[in-house]
């Protein structure tokens, strides 16, 4: 399944879809909006539960996903949902896709540590504020490649009544806390406003 249309998160899905693990049967959509990218992950996976706060994201995303017999979308605050929701250990992929900041980074991160499996991967496309000379190098080359690819894409698309949220870290803050919080993770500073995070839980950690 290809995506038809673009807007500056969609762009850097193929560094999540890369991200899949093999054989992955349980994955879990962070603030799935109306369920894109879980649509996508659920033809490399079992089984992609899509979470969002906003009735509208929910209600959009099972409206678009009737065909995605192996999709499910609930209703459900990430950091405060447990037990059947969403079971501590149980996920080989946790995404988070411009909605970390939302959530507070730090929360976020040590909320997907925990539900994620032994050997389960996090992958995060997150948004920063400029913190430094280079991240406002990086932004004012984002500019002009917004527009131009952007254009070639026939515009920035986005779901209607999305939320959004000012980001609540900088470049550098977010990677303090990733490499805190995660030890071994990658963290990337991208073009258009973004940055990618990328994890993999160790094996040998408590499930």
């Amino acid at each position: 399944m290809k995506t038809s249309r673009w807007n500056p998160n969609i762009h850097y899905y193929p560094t999540i879809l890369d991200f899949v693990p093999e054989n992955c049967r349980e994955a879990l959509d962070v603030g799935c909006g109306d369920g894109e990218l879980a649509r996508l992950l659920a033809a490399r996976s079992g089984h992609v539960t899509g979470i969002d706060l906003s009735p509208e994201m929910v209600e959009s995303a099972r409206d678009r996903s009737q065909d995605v017999p192996n999709a499910r979308f609930l209703e459900a605050d990430f950091l405060e949902a447990g037990g059947t929701q969403l079971p501590a250990g149980r996920y080989d992929l946790i995404t988070m896709v411009a909605v970390a900041h939302h959530l507070g980074t730090e929360r976020a991160l040590n909320r997907s540590a925990e539900l994620l499996a032994p050997g389960g991967r996090l992958a995060i496309i997150g948004l920063a504020d400029p913190g430094s000379v280079l991240d406002l190098l990086h932004l004012a080359v984002a500019v002009p490649a917004v527009k131009l690819v952007g254009r070639g894409r026939g515009g920035s698309h986005a779901p209607s009544k999305m939320p959004v949220a000012d980001p609540d870290t900088t470049f550098r803050e977010a990677r303090d806390i990733a490499h805190r919080a995660l030890p071994g993770s990658r963290f990337r500073r991208r073009l258009l406003w973004r940055y990618t995070l990328l994890w993999e839980k160790p094996r040998d950690a408590p499930g």
